[in-house]
């Protein structure tokens, strides 16, 4: 097996803003894995120092010492979990590394068995109606609108807001977003106790169901005092990244885990994570990072179909809506109402092809 990876910073079409960055291009670590038969299979990672303290050029430092320690070795899915297992602390600090190299190389094995990524990993469950939530970021005013005009006009009614330190921006936001349908919000992150938490999130219940991280992560008796004061469902972002966090996760309020390919260490440990989140009655959220290509669209919806009937929120595939160009062809996008186009499961692997430009990036 040959393993080539890149840094690919597509720009996006505009900025987008939230509590913890502005960006406006990708930050992403991309990798080919090709067999000696010629077949290639698609790997992504986004590494972010907000979530998992990863950075790109980390991330290639990763890769290089998995490379030296023979990861291009693994012969199939079996030897794959072996070596997991042996690098297990190396791959805790550097998941979204790993996810680009683990989901480069299921993608051959799947399709050297001409099996759809679904089907070679025995994941069964299969949701058709999959639909990607509208997200705003917290950008200017005009902005906003623009977006509600937009995404109400693709008939998107499923909302995340992403919050500022300005309560009356996010008042009046949520306000609007809740005349047409559920609204959850995100704070990534943004205050820094409960009680500053409770007074910012003050009277957004009544327009919103759940916040996303309102604290620094892991504090779980903030959160839960947070879930216990305001009545709003706490989503589990950078709290949840790896499969023993969930065992800090205590009663009192609602949880919800929102499962990103990437922050977890690639697909293997994320339908860990969501099968173990589903045996504590947790609903989920299939996340992405945001500027993800279409590889790590296609792994996520992997994720999502494995949540079942307890996946209520998606928030990938918005591909060239966000990106300048992507990574692959096809393009995994979303037509009306947010359903989401992906790749046929009829298809050996992932059923994505590289671009010309990542082709040749990768070395």
């Amino acid at each position: 097996m040959r393993l080539r990876v890149a840094s690919c910073p597509f720009p996006f079409r505009g900025s987008f803003e939230h509590a913890s960055a502005v960006r406006e291009r990708a930050d992403n670590v991309i990798a080919i894995a090709q067999d000696n038969s010629g077949l290639v299979g698609l790997g992504e990672g986004c590494p972010r120092s907000y979530v998992t303290g990863e950075t790109v050029a980390s991330a290639l430092a990763a890769i290089a010492r998995w490379r030296a320690a023979g990861i291009e070795e693994i012969p199939d899915l079996p030897g794959l979990r072996a070596w997991m297992a042996q690098h297990q602390n190396d791959i805790d600090v550097n998941p979204s590394a790993f996810s680009a190299v683990e989901l480069a190389l299921i993608d051959v094995f799947a399709r050297q068995r001409g099996q759809s990524l679904e089907r070679f990993i025995g994941e069964t469950e299969d949701r058709t109606d999959l639909y990607t939530s509208a997200v705003y970021g917290c950008g200017s005013a005009t902005k906003f609108l623009i977006q509600v005009v937009l995404f109400n006009l693709s008939g998107m009614r499923d909302a995340k807001l992403k919050l500022s330190s300005d309560r009356s921006q996010g008042m009046w936001r949520a306000r609007l977003l809740a005349r047409f349908g559920p609204v959850r919000l995100d704070a990534n992150n943004l205050w820094a106790s409960a009680d500053l938490a409770c007074n910012g999130l003050d009277g957004l219940s009544r327009y919103a169901w759940a916040v996303e991280e309102p604290l620094r992560p892991r504090d779980w008796q903030g959160l839960a005092a947070v879930g216990l004061a305001t009545g709003l469902a706490i989503i589990l972002d950078e709290s949840v990244t790896e499969i023993d966090d969930l065992a800090a996760v205590t009663a009192g309020p609602r949880y919800v885990l929102n499962a990103r390919v990437s922050k977890h260490g690639g697909l293997l440990r994320t339908l860990s994570v969501i099968r173990e989140a589903r045996m504590r009655n947790m609903k989920i959220v299939v996340g992405s990072q945001v500027g993800e290509t279409s590889i790590l669209a296609r792994a996520g919806i992997v994720a999502a179909r494995a949540a079942g009937a307890d996946l209520i929120g998606f928030e990938g595939a918005f591909g060239t809506r966000l990106l300048a160009r992507d990574a692959t062809v096809p393009s995994i996008g979303f037509g009306y109402g947010g359903r989401v186009v992906s790749a046929s499961q009829a298809c050996a692997g992932s059923g994505l092809t590289p671009t010309a430009e990542v082709d040749g990036a990768c070395r």
